[in-house]
């Protein structure tokens, strides 16, 4: 079955699949940061037990040290890093495509919105040709990476880092009967 379409129409839609690819990442990446806040946005933490550190601790006497969780663990943030395409396809003919013109009364365009108008060549390629052949194939390698955390991340990671530490410092009340200390 013969797929004719231009090679621009396929070179935007293969562009498209990795905008939107990446934009998948993104979005997956952010909901995973919900896992390290409650219901009400407050960030998640642990609560440690450790030797107390203070000059007036008696011997037993623990510090509590609560530390949020989001700047205890990596954040693997990814970006896709190349992307490489190869696909077997015959070329049709060349057409001339007209661009669509401005609407008659619509608000202009911004600079960054802005095409030219007007006839352009354009260069058909059948992408079913080789299929039919026996010859056809597409291979996609898609390659990511790791990046640095976002400037907006880092800064609150770090603020996060920066609330952690002993809240309480307690002495333990002897063992309950079962082998654990109760405070």
């Amino acid at each position: 079955m013969a797929t004719n379409t231009t090679l621009n129409s396929l070179i935007e839609a293969l562009a498209g699949a990795v905008i939107e690819a990446q934009d998948k990442i993104e979005q997956h990446q952010t909901a995973h940061l919900a896992d390290f806040f409650d219901e009400d946005n407050r960030p998640k933490s642990v609560v440690i037990r450790l030797p107390s550190l203070h000059p007036d601790a008696t011997p037993g006497d623990e510090d509590l040290y609560r530390a949020p969780l989001l700047p205890l663990v990596s954040t693997n943030v990814l970006r896709i890093k190349d992307v490489e395409i190869t696909f077997d396809a015959d070329l049709g003919g060349l057409t001339t495509h007209e661009d669509e013109a401005p609407v008659p009364g619509a608000p202009p365009e911004h600079a960054w919105n802005r095409r030219d108008h007007g006839s352009r060549p354009r260069i058909n390629v059948d992408t079913g040709a080789a299929v039919a052949g026996g010859q056809g194939s597409v291979h996609v390698v898609l390659r990511v990476e790791g990046s640095e955390p976002t400037d907006g991340a880092a800064r609150l990671i770090n603020h996060l880092a920066q609330t952690q530490g002993v809240f309480r410092t307690t002495t333990p009340k002897p063992s309950s009967g079962d082998g654990t200390p109760t405070v």
